[in-house]
């Protein structure tokens, strides 16, 4: 295979994203250390085996089923598709057979492990769910991103099941501490979710793409966006004030992490730029800025522990 033909192939997997999902499959690590558990390795890195498949199957699908759509979109770094597909035909077979043989590899490691360390058969069903959401995003017949349930695929991937996977590693299963953790991550998950979705609202709307902001247009979409982090601030305060993580952890400065996008987002409320071109700056903006804040949190989680 040549080189060229390799770095196309490396381009498909859009591997920018793969660092959000070891962050997401990290969160889930430091909240079962934070919940009791103790640091394993070896569970780490099989868990992560066991995740980055998944994962990258999810662009290498998308990459093959938006096929059409993306010669619509323009690229960049946080949307509109690789575009590899549009050029080179010969790997849009191999997209959608790669994308296969990486599910496969995820659940069978996940098979493997639960029967290694004697976990519950249900972590199997949570990782053929996980692989099967991220194929049906585009797939058919299901398609969630074309009927309106992309977000909602997103919020759940995000919040449980990507998180998840990294939790019951080394936890064994999924508890309350979790699943409350979780709806702060869900929150997150849709600001992130529409952003990307902002610079694309033209294309996908020609290739029917029932997105928040096709439905809605991209004012409505900034609205939801400060809803959405407005939502995960008081979530995280309430959650502080009546002290339901405080055996594990104090998330009073979670609190205040959580205002930099909020503050931010209120910017764009404010503006609610309609022109692709000023919405898609902002658009990046507020990603840099949940990116800030997600560092932030990992880093107070792992200082936390340590201390």
């Amino acid at each position: 295979m040549k080189t060229e033909t390799i770095k196309k192939i490396i381009k498909l997997g859009r591997p920018q994203f793969l660092l959000g999902g070891l962050y997401l499959y990290s969160i889930g690590i430091l909240l079962s250390i934070l919940s009791g558990s103790n640091f394993i390795l070896d569970r780490f890195f099989i868990g992560y085996l066991i995740f980055f498949p998944a994962h990258l199957g999810l662009s290498y699908s998308n990459n093959f089923f938006d096929y059409e759509l993306d010669q619509y979109n323009n690229q960049s770094f946080i949307s509109g598709g690789s575009k590899i597909l549009l050029d080179n035909l010969d790997l849009r077979r191999f997209s959608k057979w790669f994308a296969i043989v990486l599910m496969i590899i995820s659940i069978s490691l996940s098979i493997i492990f639960t029967l290694l360390y004697k976990l519950s058969p249900i972590f199997i069903i949570f990782v053929i769910f996980s692989n099967l959401i991220a194929w049906f995003y585009s797939a058919p017949p299901l398609r969630l991103a074309y009927r309106g349930l992309g977000e909602i695929a997103t919020m759940v991937s995000m919040g449980i099941l990507m998180p998840g996977i990294g939790y019951w590693i080394l936890k064994g299963g999924l508890d309350n501490f979790f699943f409350l953790f979780s709806i702060t991550l869900m929150l997150y998950g849709i600001d992130f979710i529409i952003t990307v979705e902002i610079p694309d609202m033209e294309g996908d709307t020609i290739g029917n793409k029932r997105t928040i902001v096709v439905k809605n247009g991209r004012k409505i979409a900034f609205r939801c966006i400060f809803l959405s982090l407005i939502g995960a601030t008081l979530y995280l305060s309430l959650m502080y004030f009546l002290g339901l993580f405080s055996p594990f952890i104090n998330i009073f400065p979670l609190v205040i992490f959580s205002f930099i996008p909020l503050l931010f987002s209120l910017f764009t409320l404010y503006k609610s730029p309609i022109e692709k071109t000023i919405a898609t700056k902002y658009a990046f903006s507020n990603m840099a800025m949940l990116i800030v804040f997600m560092i932030l949190a990992n880093v107070y989680f792992v200082a936390s522990i340590l201390d």
